[in-house]
């Protein structure tokens, strides 16, 4: 079978190999998936980097956090609880995507609705997980306000869609004119022009003076300084990426008289931490949104395998459609 990995860190087009390797074959606990379709995240891409916050192993370390597929195989010791059986559609989260097969525990996989395609549900768990999350940790009620840096990657533009869905009014921030009107479409309450206006003046007038209760913050540098100075007394500052490479600054007399709470959030901790009965709760509130159309994933341009350097470079591509995506096999 066809596998990407790559042996050094660095820049996907430098490093990244497409390797014929055997067929693994699932252990006690296991199933064996065929993977279909899988996207390019920029989580992806910061690991190829080796800036994230797992390492890759060398030599062959394997790519890709989540993919869609149907189950080839299941391994020994696998209750009738889970109902998993040959050939099901489904959604898998587990490092090594990238791949024409993948091993995953059974706990790690999620049926995917037969209205849904594998380019969608290859999206099951990295975006609609984060959001879902991020909205549950900001506890937002109807009428508050909320701050997307980036919103017009296809993370936001689901936030978007279930935060307006129960009262959030959304400002959102982009730096192509041509954004504005679709995010709008989406149900913003508001779409800042970083390159035209002030976020913190645009902002300031949009709430009254009072500040936004949250924002989830993915920029860092400027952006994220004056995402930090929109918070309100008492706001909320979600971190989960870093896409400018740069630190954002602290403004300390902000900070004494407005007591912003910042702080970071990454799914791999969090799946790793939050309990089962938690992780079921989100996996169902996903399944139900994703099954209804209630927050759709955005699909963009498809790969084969065999591109996958091209499909890695489409995905950092300013200003680009939809999440890019990895098709794997037949």
């Amino acid at each position: 079978m066809q596998k990407v990995v790559f042996n050094k860190a660095g820049e996907p087009q430098d490093v990244l190999t497409v390797k014929e390797v055997p067929v693994p074959e699932p252990k006690a606990g296991e199933v064996r998936i065929k993977v279909k379709a899988t996207p390019v995240n920029p989580s992806d891409v910061v690991f190829i980097q080796g800036q994230y916050g797992i390492q890759p192993q060398f030599p062959d370390s394997p790519v890709g956090f989540e993919g869609a597929g149907e189950v080839d195989v299941i391994g020994t010791g696998i209750g009738p609880d889970l109902k998993i059986a040959q050939g099901q559609r489904v959604a898998f989260s587990g490092l090594g995507a990238w791949s024409e097969y993948i091993v995953v525990p059974a706990t790690s996989i999620m049926p995917i609705p037969d209205n849904l395609s594998f380019e969608e549900g290859a999206q099951f768990f990295v975006n609609p997980f984060t959001v879902v999350t991020l909205l549950n940790e900001a506890n937002l009620q109807k009428g508050d306000w909320l701050l997307l840096t980036a919103a017009f990657s296809s993370l936001n533009k689901m936030v978007i869609q279930r935060a307006s869905s129960l009262g959030i009014r959304v400002i959102g921030t982009v730096r192509r004119q041509e954004q504005v009107h679709p995010l709008l479409e989406l149900g913003a309450e508001a779409v800042v022009n970083t390159e035209k206006d002030s976020l913190v003046e645009r902002v300031k007038s949009l709430t009254e003076g009072k500040g936004v209760q949250a924002c989830f913050e993915s920029v860092g540098g400027e952006i994220g300084t004056q995402a930090l100075a929109s918070l309100g007394k008492n706001g909320l500052m979600l971190i989960y990426g870093l896409m400018s490479g740069e630190d954002a600054h602290l403004n300390y007399g902000q900070t004494i008289f407005r007591t912003p709470t910042v702080k970071g959030f990454w799914l791999s901790r969090w799946m790793n931490e939050a309990s089962i009965t938690t992780r079921a709760k989100v996996a169902k509130q996903v399944y139900d949104l994703m099954k209804n159309r209630a927050m759709q994933v955005d699909v963009g341009n498809t790969f084969p395998l065999a591109k996958v350097v091209e499909a890695v470079s489409h995905s950092i591509q300013s200003g680009r459609e939809g999440k890019t995506i990895i098709r794997c096999g037949n």
